[in-house]
């Protein structure tokens, strides 16, 4: 199946509503793309060693085209993967899916699916959006069928999350990505995929 935009296109459409109900809700919310050596290097922990905040992990998904109306999604198992290993360290883990069947209805309103990726089987999903029938919900097509979570849902996630200073966040985004690790718990993961999530900080 084709795909009509990428998953950091997603991102750009996904994270304006998720970072205003954020805000509405808890005051304050900031979008970081995490890399090492900006975020992640000294004088950042100098910048913000006196922050206090949760950090909430969001992977954009792509819809793919299968026919007309009807669009796929996908979530693969290192995305679940990856938000037991953020679990771990406090850190809520969703993946988010607009239901558009353009690009261009990303400019007006939408629906997206929320999706937590936290203590599911780790195994490839794939799901159909039937965008003419938005009562129809969500058709699993493997036989696995995920929670669907309003926004409300991701905001309890985030008020239950960890509460970090910024040294302590780093360095867990750092072992979440980092792969070959065990877990107490959990088990072993071996590989890190090439996904790379957007991480919502949002301020104690």
């Amino acid at each position: 199946m084709s795909s009509i935009f990428t998953e950091r296109t997603a991102e750009y459409a996904i994270l304006p509503p998720l970072l205003s109900y954020l805000r509405q809700r808890f005051g304050a919310a900031v979008p970081m793309y995490f890399w090492a050596t900006r975020e992640g290097n000294s004088v950042a922990q100098e910048r913000h060693a006196s922050h206090r905040f949760r950090v909430l992990v969001v992977f954009a998904r792509r819809p793919k085209v299968l026919d007309g109306q009807n669009m796929l999604g996908k979530i693969n198992q290192e995305l679940f993967e990856f938000a037991d290993r953020a679990a771990v360290h406090g850190l809520p883990c969703v993946a988010a899916f607009p239901a558009v069947s353009d690009l261009f209805e990303l400019g007006r309103t939408f629906k997206t699916y929320w999706f937590p990726l936290a203590r599911l089987p780790h195994q490839d999903v794939l799901f159909k959006v039937h965008l003419s029938r938005p009562d129809m919900g969500l058709e699993p097509l493997d036989g696995c069928q995920l929670p669907s979570w309003a926004l409300e849902d991701v905001g309890d996630s985030v008020a239950a999350a960890s509460v970090l200073i910024w040294r302590d966040a780093m360095r867990a985004i750092r072992d979440v990505r980092h792969p070959h690790r065990v877990i107490p718990g959990v088990g072993f993961f071996g590989g890190g995929g090439s996904y790379m999530p957007v991480y919502v900080l949002v301020p104690d």
